[in-house]
């Protein structure tokens, strides 16, 4: 038998004799595994149970629930331990995987209806009360607790070579453009810079403007 994980929940089962409702009860068998795989439940008092669908498949990544009665409850069967005993085998070669044993006990009486979260321990439960009214100094420091750097920004200093280069960009765009007569222009004919030229000034002007107006 290979030695794989069984997951079963719950880890043991509690049967309580005066309560019909706990007679019947879920096992949920998990199967994380990348490959289906076949179960069979086996149990150690057989004529006190029924267990619907004792064998099966489970796929991979699957779970499935168990259906366990106890069928035969009397105070003689009280406080014996059972167990259920759950076997995993691979589903082409039925080499055993796994297994694992479930315990049950048949108790006397009826389950406690105390709430389990307020036992043991000497734990009580927390009463809600109205925090005092403070005066509004103390107020309005209690607001300002938020000393992380995004939230505090120190005003950024104005970048001087940014804006002296947008400038130049700005004057060389509005230059004419190099085709244009210049015996028609009032611009002397050195003052007359190509297309191409232009759009270099243009993919500069906009490099600038994304530097400048980023947060």
């Amino acid at each position: 038998m290979k030695n794989f994980p069984v997951f079963v929940f719950p880890v043991s089962l509690e049967f309580y004799l005066n309560a019909r409702h706990t007679h019947k009860q879920l096992l949920t068998v998990y199967n994380p595994y990348d490959f289906s795989v076949n179960f069979k439940v086996l149990c150690t008092s057989p004529n006190k149970f029924t267990v619907i669908d004792p064998e099966g498949v489970i796929a991979p990544q699957s779970c499935i629930d168990i259906v366990v009665r106890y069928t035969q409850p009397s105070v003689s069967h009280c406080d014996t331990i059972e167990k259920f005993r759950i076997t995993m085998y691979d589903k082409n070669t039925q080499q055993a995987l796994g297994k694992r044993d479930i315990p049950t006990k048949l108790i006397e009486g009826e389950p406690s209806s105390t709430n389990p979260e307020s036992l043991g321990d000497n734990f009580h439960p927390i009463l809600s009360r109205a925090a005092p009214l403070k005066p509004a100094e103390e107020q309005s420091r209690d607001r300002v607790t938020c000393q992380h750097p995004s939230h505090h920004r120190e005003p950024q200093p104005v970048n001087i070579v940014a804006v002296a280069v947008s400038i130049c960009c700005i004057a060389a765009l509005l230059l004419p453009t190099q085709p244009e007569q210049v015996l028609k222009s009032q611009w002397p004919e050195w003052l007359h810079i190509g297309s191409n030229l232009k759009l270099v000034f243009s993919f500069v002007l906009g490099l600038v403007c994304m530097l400048v107006l980023r947060p």
